[in-house]
């Protein structure tokens, strides 16, 4: 057997249609994990009437993972809008992107599936992205929303 068969071979096992969904359901379940934080950070505001959570869809496609539908926010407040939108799972250094826009612009959330957290993709190394937390999504909503 020769190289090119062998690795055409692996290839094909790790892109099979169930390995893609398998891929696509924990890209998808990590995304409603953050929005699920993000509306539980949010419930407080929400109650008082100071911001609107629309939950929204997405259509996203992804070369490893096709064309599917994923969830997204839109947040209201003050009448500014901030959208919290993924990118896709296929992200250089992370295993998912979503982001936070807004006219003020663009803050990104990394994944990063082996640790299980979500991280705020600042800085010039991984290691030096600090852990999503809900004091830094707060600061980082207000500057959205300023």
């Amino acid at each position: 057997m020769t190289a090119i068969t062998e690795f055409l071979r692996r290839q094909k096992e790790t892109d099979s249609p169930h390995r893609r969904a398998q891929r696509q359901k924990e890209w998808l379940d990590a995304v409603e994990g953050l929005l699920g934080h993000i509306r539980s950070w949010l419930v407080e505001a929400q109650r008082e009437k100071l911001i609107k959570i629309h939950p929204d869809k997405i259509k996203i496609t992804e070369e490893n993972l096709g064309t599917y539908t994923a969830p997204s926010l839109v947040l209201t407040a003050a009448g500014k809008t901030v959208k919290v939108k993924p990118i896709g799972s296929t992200i250089i250094g992370a295993d998912g992107r979503v982001d936070m826009e807004s006219a003020n612009g663009t803050f990104m959330f990394l994944y990063i599936a082996d640790q299980h957290k979500w991280v705020h993709g600042i800085g010039k190394q991984p290691a030096e992205f600090p852990d999503l937390t809900e004091n830094l999504f707060t600061d980082l909503l207000k500057r959205s929303l300023a």
